[in-house]
């Protein structure tokens, strides 16, 4: 007899089973965690690039570490699938045009520590590049004797070549990058080679014909408004009058020593508080809009402190400087030639930064721009109320600026009194374009950050 053995496999199917939905709860699990880190990295990622961009806008920093933490920290966000960041690093170049930034984020597993992985370290890095470009900025710097007594002008210069060494970086020249120099006391100068702007009768009169030879590149005030305006010297009317201190008993700079005419030929310093010459107080020249790293650098260089202070003078002549209404003017070489550009041009951003150490003074028996206090030009002979006038006109000159489109930045040094920091204030664009530096660090930190403010940043990878 024999017997019949039926194999029964119904049993082996549970744990199959069992089996598979591990496998595919795994593989869920692996999924869900995979795709938490891809949102951490994502976030991680977003985070370095406006960290980079935050971090390069402030080159006055003496931590970019710390800035650079601060800012991934508050980009990346709390409870991003609970991850914690461990890691920033910060790495400028050489001329800080260049920033490289990494982090590394530590996310704690939802499904995978079933599996022993507690734990997935996400890595993520950037880099930001900064590039100046379609920029026009005029520099209106204070050149006064109080920059001199105070021993500021080194700072002030140090300052003002950072501005432009963050601007250029390592290049010597610049593709659409512009910076010109304003040089103002109680005058400007906008240099000898300039004589067409100039009204020919004060240049020479009959009495000393020797006046051409002896001008040292100032110019005055132009009466009947139009020292707060941006008209070019295209007519009679619109010129300018040349700018000679008078000749006195002591500043005596026309003489005769026996028989043999002996002036001086030069503004002739002796000190920045006594200076003598046609052109006395008068400062530097100012320095056209240029695309070279070292002629604006060596403009820097040259300016030397004298003078008492009227700021509207440097702030209209840093709107002329900006104004499409002056092209053709300032330069004969072809690059020149074009220069100032429209407004609003697209990439073609235009700024100017005015900066002094004091407020407008225009003191009794000091020849200026605006002649002597005793001829009112200002329509007062009294100094508070002339003084006054010489506010007001700055307020309307950055007002002016503004409504053109032109970038208003202000600086505020060493302290001036209340009324011209609140002025400056409200000169500038926004107040976050006012800066109150107290002192030497604080001025070269806001010209950095100024630089930074003008800097186009830009994720290059």
């Amino acid at each position: 007899m024999t017997a019949d053995f039926v194999i029964e496999n119904k049993g082996a199917i549970a744990p199959m089973l069992s089996l598979s939905f591990l496998v595919i709860i795994g593989c869920m699990g692996i999924a869900i965690d995979t795709s938490r880190s891809m949102l951490v990295k994502a976030r991680l990622t977003n985070a370095l690039d406006s960290a980079g961009l935050a971090v390069g806008a402030r080159l006055a920093t003496t931590d970019f570490v710390a800035e650079g933490k601060k800012f991934v920290a508050a980009n990346f966000g709390a409870n991003t699938a609970a991850a914690t960041i461990t890691n920033v690093t910060v790495v400028p170049n050489a001329d800080k045009t260049v920033f490289t930034l990494s982090a590394t984020a530590t996310m704690p597993t939802a499904f995978m520590k079933l599996f022993g992985v507690n734990a997935v370290t996400v890595n993520a890095s950037t880099e930001i590049t900064r590039a100046s470009s379609g920029l026009e900025l005029a520099m209106v710097l204070d050149n006064t004797g109080s920059m001199e007594e105070s021993s500021s002008m080194p700072a002030l210069k140090s300052a003002a070549n950072s501005l432009v060494a963050t601007l250029f970086g390592s290049d010597t020249t610049a593709a659409n990058l512009y910076v010109g120099l304003v040089p103002f006391s109680q005058a400007v100068n906008i240099g000898t080679g300039r004589t067409g702007w100039v009204t020919p009768a004060s240049l020479q009169t009959a009495t000393n014909p020797y006046y051409p030879s002896l001008w040292t590149g100032c110019v005055e005030a132009r009466l009947s408004g139009l020292d707060q305006t941006d008209d070019p010297p295209a007519a009679a009317s619109s010129n300018f009058k040349a700018y000679y201190s008078p000749d006195s008993a002591y500043n005596d700079w026309i003489k005769y020593r026996l028989g043999i005419l002996f002036p001086y030929t030069d503004v002739y310093y002796t000190a920045y508080n006594a200076q003598q010459g046609p052109g006395a107080y008068c400062p530097q020249p100012m320095t056209f809009l240029t695309n070279n790293k070292a002629t604006i650098t060596s403009a820097i260089s040259d300016m030397k402190a004298a003078g008492s202070t009227m700021i509207n003078l440097g702030a209209i002549w840093g709107w002329r400087m900006l104004s499409p209404r002056w092209r053709g003017y300032w330069a004969t070489d072809s690059a020149g030639a074009k220069l100032p550009l429209d407004y609003k041009l697209k990439n073609a951003n235009k700024a100017v930064v005015i900066m002094t150490d004091g407020n407008n003074s225009f003191a009794a028996n000091n020849y200026t721009a605006y002649g002597t206090l005793a001829e009112a030009r200002l329509g007062s002979a009294k100094q508070t109320t002339a003084e006054g006038v010489l506010d007001t006109r700055l307020a309307a000159a950055c007002s002016s600026m503004k409504t053109a489109g032109i970038q208003v930045y202000t600086v505020a040094f060493d302290n001036p009194d209340a009324a011209t920091k609140s002025l400056l204030e409200t000169c500038a664009t926004s107040a976050s374009f006012y800066f109150d530096a107290a002192n030497t660090a604080a001025l070269t930190a806001a010209f950095q950050t100024i630089g930074g403010s003008l800097s186009r940043l830009r994720v290059s990878r």
